[in-house]
Order: structure tokens, then C-alpha cells, then sequence
């Protein structure tokens, strides 16, 4: 019944987010039931905290990409059904049988990029443009992605492979997203952005990547550990925070380990979680170092559009909470029987082009066959 549920919902043509939390075993449904998604213009977090105010501000769950663009909006799926837990998900979904059925439409971007990233000469063009910045010290670290459109089964058949990978990333937020803007997405992503209400919050420092467990980790992958740290905890002093921290411990995501630091923090008064959002997004893990400086050089050099990638997602102020995570681990998934895996590593001045090229091609790989 409740695969039978997930195909239902995806037939259905309604914008709704499917999704599970680390550690949890049944999931939840935020689901709109007319319209599309709200549009946010989020592009200064700061103003929209004192247009909303702190009584009134949006409530659903949010989709966000790395950049707002008009084509590439922040959508606010509105929570018109908002239930936890399969029995209530299948009762919800049976009952859209007796509603008439929408037309499926989405603007989603098309693009051509099926080369792999071995053929795709742009990554390395990126790469060097990039490394040249890092050697002459300009930034600390920056991030550089790649994307690929490949054939997936798991195409049309969401449904299992949401199951499936609900069962087999015990440690990710695993969700499925399907909104007209911004086509379907699913993904599997071990990185918390922010969570918690009022005073108190959650977030961690996640950076560093490898396939084995045991053993010493690389100085660049230390060195990058510490980058985005020591960013996230200024941030988070800049608010005045009472910081509580735990790690730097290996973490494990599915095939993959991580060098991973916890922050729980208090606030000295009420904040809205659209202000704390823009202190922390983008982190140095998903862009790089100074923070402004690299977002805007990776919009300007990187070869790569990523679209939903590196932004954010979760139930926003939903039951006076909010849990958001970064997009990683992700596909935008085509009606054609495709989806664009995207992966990414960070950059610093120790980085090497070949052993770079092979993290991204092993992310990428690792994700495929995680999804399949």
C-alpha cells in the first residue's frame, strides 16, 4: 500500500514533498492540494524577515536553489495536507481518487549534458580557473560542481526507489519534490542546515569526503573541515549565540564518510529561521570562502548550472518547527526515462586536478547506483 500511495501521489499532478529524517522510519507528506507552489522572493533573507514579520511568516515546505533566478525561484509548497506516518499518508492519498485529476505540466530546464565528466572539457577549463584564484590566495576555498544526464531506471518507478532508499540511507533525509517550476527531484542528503524553533537551534559543519571509514584523514580534507567550521561558528556568535559543540567525528552517508561537527545553539531571543537561513546559506561546503565573494565568483565562472543543487529544503515553520537540509546527493529526474545526477568537491590551493575529477566521478557513480 504504500509504494501503491507514492505512485498515486506522482500521478496525481498535485505539488507535494515526500520525505523522511535521519533516524526516523516512516515519513511525512506536505501536500498542496490547489495551485502552485508559492514563489519567495528570498533574494534578501533580511528584508523578508521584516516583511513577514515575526507572526506571520510563511509556513509549508521550502525548495530553494543555490541561486534565485526568475526561472529558478524559491517555492513554498503550502502544507493544505501536512500528515506524519504511512497510515495517515495512505488514507490521505485514497482519498484524491474522488478528486478529477490535474494536467501534469512543469517548466523544468532541458539541458544536453550527457557527457561525462571525463569527455566534458568544461570541468577542466572550470577547474583551472578556479585553482588559479586559490593559488593566488583570492579565496580560501570555492566549490566547483558537475552535473550528467543519464539513462535511469529508476525513472517512472519513484515509488520503489523512494522505499528502497528510505531503507538503505537510514542516516540522510531521503525525499521526493515534485512542483511545475521546478520539475521532480529526489534525493538523499546527510547535511543539516538548520533546525529547531524560538531560541534553540541545530546545525553541523559537514565537509571532507571519502569512501573508506578507518584511518587518518587527508590535511586538505582537514583543512576543509576547519574552513567551514570556523565560518559557521562566527556566524553564529554574530547572533549571539551560547554555542554547544561536538566533533570533528567521521560520519557515514550511505557509501560515503564524512568529517561532520555538531552545533546546538541558543539565541538570546526569538529569531526567525529566514534570518538564521541567510547567515548560513550558502555554507563554505556548497560554495567556499569569503562566503560572498565565492557565491558570486561561482555564478560568474562555474560551467555548471545547478539549478536546486547546493540550495535548501524542508518543512518550514510546519507545526512551529522548521528542518532544513542541503541538496545534495541529488537528480532532477526527466519524463524521457533520465535524470541529471549533480555532485561537486571543494577546492583549496592543495587540490589536485585528477584526484578531484575522480571524487566527482566516484560521487557521481556512488549516487547512480544508490538511486538504482
Amino acid at each position: 500500500m504504500n509504494q501503491k500511495s507514492v505512485r498515486k501521489l506522482l500521478d496525481s499532478g498535485l505539488e507535494f514533498a515526500l520525505y523522511r529524517f535521519p533516524g526516523e522510519k516512516e515519513p511525512h507528506l506536505v501536500l498542496q492540494t490547489d495551485g502552485e507552489a508559492q514563489v519567495l522572493d528570498l533574494k534578501n533573507y533580511q528584508e523578508a524577515t521584516n516583511h513577514y514579520g515575526a507572526n506571520n511568516e510563511p509556513s509549508g515546505f521550502i525548495f530553494a536553489p543555490f541561486v534565485e533566478t526568475s526561472k529558478m525561484p524559491t517555492l513554498l509548497i503550502k502544507p493544505d495536507i501536512a500528515v506524519s506516518g504511512w497510515k495517515l499518508i495512505n488514507l490521505e492519498v485514497e482519498a484524491l481518487n474522488k478528486k478529477k485529476k490535474r494536467i501534469v505540466l512543469s517548466s523544468i530546464v532541458v539541458e544536453d549534458r550527457d557527457a561525462s565528466i571525463d569527455e566534458h572539457e568544461g570541468y577542466e577549463v572550470a577547474f583551472r580557473t578556479f585553482k588559479y584564484q586559490l593559488d593566488r590566495e583570492n579565496y580560501q576555498k570555492l566549490v566547483l560542481s558537475f552535473s550528467q544526464l543519464k539513462d535511469w531506471e529508476g525513472a517512472d518507478h519513484e515509488d520503489e526507489v523512494f522505499i528502497r532508499a528510505s531503507e538503505q540511507f537510514p542516516n540522510s533525509m531521503v525525499y521526493l519534490v515534485y512542483t511545475r517550476k521546478g520539475g521532480r527531484w529526489f534525493g538523499c542528503t546527510p547535511e543539516l542546515l538548520l533546525e529547531g524553533y524560538g531560541m534553540k537551534w541545530h546545525t553541523m559543519a559537514l565537509a571532507g569526503t571519502r569512501t573508506w571509514e578507518s584511518g587518518e584523514w587527508s590535511d586538505k580534507n582537514v583543512h576543509e573541515q576547519r574552513v567551514v567550521s570556523d565560518y559557521i561558528e562566527g556566524q553564529l556568535q554574530s547572533l549571539g549565540a551560547r554555542i554547544t559543540r561536538q566533533g570533528p567525528y567521521t560520519s557515514k552517508a550511505g557509501h560515503l564518510f564524512h568529517l561532520r561537527t555538531d552545533y546546538t545553539f541558543h539565541l538570546p531571543k526569538a529569531t526567525s529561521p529566514l534570518h538564521i537561513l541567510n547567515l548560513l546559506h550558502p555554507t563554505p561546503a556548497l560554495c567556499g570562502l569569503p562566503k560572498m565573494e565565492a557565491w558570486n565568483y561561482i555564478r560568474l565562472f562555474e560551467r555548471n548550472k545547478r539549478m536546486y543543487y547546493g540550495g535548501f529544503l524542508g518543512p518550514l515553520n510546519l507545526r512551529a518547527e522548521t528542518n532544513i537540509y542541503v541538496n545534495i546527493r541529488c537528480a532532477q529526474i526527466r519524463p524521457s526515462g533520465k535524470a541529471l545526477f549533480f555532485a561537486g568537491g571543494g577546492l583549496t590551493r592543495n587540490s589536485n586536478f585528477y584526484e578531484e575529477k575522480e571524487e566527482v566521478k566516484k560521487k557521481l557513480e556512488t549516487l547512480r547506483e544508490a538511486f538504482t
